[in-house]
């Protein structure tokens, strides 16, 4: 009893403490559709960016209330021309284009306020088109520019972050190419989500472990070890592989605010479990319901593409194994370390529940700051 409340009190030490901005999954994610011409017509681009980002380098917010109007655009157009200007350049047959902002608009996507810019590139010679610049990315890793580039029947897509600060139009389109690339999406998008790598660790910390009399004892097997492994993340796999679907493919649409709060609840839950030993067969299904969850907070990343059918499926499968693949690598780094502390008595009773209680008081000032 004197165990359980010292680790609850450090609980809300923690959670208290922990005051990292928690940012949801879908922030500072851009969208560029390109019309490709034939010969050597004008190329248009339409560009839209969330504000939130446009705002750290071009002073529009005039009154500083978080809330940017048309007006404060509209006075501001100068100022903002130029800089959307400076973020973006295109070249076509590896000539330099001449790029003019034709129009500016608000939009919203993704629940957010977005600035919607129509533009024109006109290029000396024909060829195949690049674009790159720093595109209002300000050097947070999350931050993704989707490109939806339409050549006459020809659908390509692309992604330009941090990992990859080009896009240049392939010869051909290759469905294969757009798999592959959006593996990496998947893998990058575990790598630098946080609340993710936080939930998975609170899956993995417990699994060394089995309950005996109420408490946490070492599991003797590694068999047993890998047969519990194998069917929690089977079951998160499951569960958030058909909600990513579900969610890509428009037939169930949830709004992202609550989805955000709710994973971040799911970590503070986890770690509440992982300081429960008799509740230990409850892993199992908080897992897949959690995984539900997860899902719909990955389908946010690709949500936005307007892609159906057999032009979706190379993007969402890629993306899926990507998950996968970075789940997997966490597993593998993690495992080998806590199976060789299971059997020492200041794992169970010290760096297991102690790490949940972080993770999860993490979780809990997440859910609060995406209210």
């Amino acid at each position: 009893m004197i165990r359980m409340l010292r680790s609850t009190l450090v609980c809300v030490a923690l959670s208290l403490a922990a005051g990292a901005p928690a940012f949801a999954h879908s922030t500072s994610t851009s969208f560029l559709a390109i019309t490709v011409p034939e010969a050597d017509a004008p190329v248009a681009l339409r560009w839209d960016l969330s504000l939130h980002d446009v705002v750290w380098i071009v002073y529009i917010d005039q009154d500083f209330d978080g809330n940017v109007t048309w007006a404060e655009v509209q006075a501001s157009q100068a100022t903002l021309t130029s800089a959307l200007l400076r973020e973006i350049a295109l070249t076509r047959g590896g000539a330099p284009c001449v790029t003019t902002v034709r129009d500016v608009a608000l939009a919203e996507r993704l629940e957010q306020n977005y600035l919607s810019v129509a533009l024109e590139a006109r290029c000396p010679r024909p060829g195949l088109l690049g674009v790159s610049g720093t595109l209002f990315m300000t050097g947070n890793a999350s931050q993704r520019v989707l490109v939806d580039a339409q050549r006459g029947e020809e659908t390509i897509d692309g992604v330009i972050g941090a990992n990859a600060p080009r896009w240049v139009e392939p010869e051909r389109v290759s469905a294969w190419r757009s798999f592959v690339r959006f593996i990496g999406e998947g893998v990058w998008h575990v790598a630098i989500g946080y609340d993710h790598i936080a939930f998975v660790l609170l899956l993995l910390l417990p699994s060394v472990l089995r309950p005996v009399n109420g408490k946490w004892q070492g599991q003797e097997r590694l068999a047993s070890v890998a047969r519990d492994l194998a069917m929690i993340i089977t079951a998160f796999t499951i569960a958030h592989s058909t909600t990513l679907a579900l969610a890509v493919t428009g037939t169930v649409k949830l709004p992202s605010q609550p989805i955000e709060i709710a994973i971040a609840a799911s970590i503070a839950v986890a770690g509440a479990i992982n300081l429960l030993p008799r509740l230990s067969r409850a892993r199992l299904p908080i897992a897949f319901g959690f995984g539900l969850v997860h899902g719909f907070g990955f389908a946010n990343v690709l949500g936005e593409l307007d892609k159906h059918g057999a032009t979706l499926l190379p993007l969402l499968g890629g993306f899926n194994i990507g998950v996968e693949v970075a789940q997997l690598a966490i597993v593998a780094l993690v495992l080998p370390f806590i199976y060789a502390m299971r059997t020492r008595a200041w794992y169970a009773s010290g760096v297991m529940p102690f790490g949940s209680c972080a993770l999860g008081a993490a979780g809990l000032v997440w859910m609060f700051q995406r209210l």
